[in-house]
C-alpha cells in the first residue's frame, strides 16, 4: 500500500502542472487579443471612426467567455486594465468598469454566427450618413467592395439603443455570408473570424461608402454588367 503513495502523489504533481500550464496558456491568449483590442481602440478614434465615448469591440475568448470595450471610455484612451471580460449570459466576469451597453448585441451576434472571433460597432461618417438616411448600400459598382461584401450592404431596422430589442432585432438579421451592416439611425457592425478581420471590413466599408458618395456627386455610380458580377461572384463569394 505505501507503494502507492508516492505515485499519487506524482500523478496529483503532473496534474497541478498540467492545470498551471493550461491556466497560463489561457492567460497569455487572452493578453494578446487584447492588446489587438486595444489597437483596434487607438485606430477608431485615430480615424474617426468614431465619436468620444462611441462604438465597441468585442472578441471571442477561447473558453467560451468574451472581452469586451468598456462603456464610457473614450476609445483612443483605452487600456489594458479598461477591458471587461464577460460570460455568454452578458455577467462580468473579470474588470474594474461596466461593461459597454451594446454588450447584447455582440452577444446576440455571436450567439446566431459560431464562425465569429470578434465584432466591431462604430461611427464612421460616410457608411454611418448612409445608415442615417436609410439607404442601403449597392457594391455593384465595385469589384472589390462586391468580392468582399456581396450584392449589398444590409440595413437593419432601428430600434432603440442598449436594449434587448436592438439585440434582437441584430441577431435575426445576422447572415453567415455577410460582415458588414448598417444599423438605422446609428451606426456600423462589422464582425470577422478574428478582430482584425473584423476591423479591416469596416475599414473597407468606410472608404468604399466615401468613393461611392464621391461618384453619386458626380451623377451616379455605374454598375458593372452583369456578367461580371456573376464572375466576382464565383470568383471570391
Amino acid at each position: 500500500m505505501g507503494g502507492d503513495e508516492p505515485r499519487r502523489h506524482e500523478e496529483k504533481k503532473n496534474i497541478n502542472t498540467e492545470n498551471t500550464e493550461s491556466t497560463e496558456k489561457k492567460d497569455k491568449t487572452m493578453s494578446s487579443e487584447a492588446q489587438i483590442l486595444i489597437e483596434i481602440c487607438h485606430l477608431l478614434a485615430e480615424r474617426s471612426f468614431t465619436s468620444a465615448t462611441g462604438g465597441n469591440v468585442s472578441v471571442r475568448l477561447g473558453d467560451g467567455s468574451f472581452l469586451v470595450t468598456p462603456s464610457r471610455l473614450h476609445k483612443a484612451r483605452v487600456q489594458l486594465d479598461d477591458l471587461v471580460q464577460v460570460d455568454a449570459a452578458g455577467k462580468k466576469l473579470s474588470g474594474i468598469r461596466n461593461a459597454s451597453s451594446e454588450t447584447l448585441v455582440h452577444l446576440a451576434m455571436y450567439q446566431v454566427l459560431p464562425m465569429a472571433g470578434a465584432i466591431v460597432h462604430a461611427h464612421p461618417p460616410v457608411s454611418t450618413g448612409f445608415a442615417q438616411a436609410k439607404v442601403q448600400i449597392d457594391t455593384s459598382c465595385s469589384s472589390e467592395a462586391y468580392a468582399i461584401f456581396g450584392p449589398e450592404i444590409p440595413l437593419i431596422h432601428y430600434d432603440r439603443p442598449s436594449t434587448q430589442q436592438l439585440a434582437d432585432a441584430v441577431g435575426m438579421s445576422m447572415q453567415p455570408e455577410v460582415k458588414a451592416y448598417l444599423m438605422a439611425n446609428h451606426g456600423v457592425l462589422t464582425w470577422g473570424t478574428d478582430l482584425w478581420d473584423a476591423y479591416d471590413m469596416l475599414d473597407t466599408l468606410e472608404i468604399f461608402a466615401q468613393s461611392l458618395l464621391v461618384a453619386t456627386q458626380l451623377g451616379g455610380a455605374i454598375p458593372l454588367p452583369q456578367e461580371e458580377l456573376d464572375w466576382l461572384a464565383q470568383k471570391f463569394r
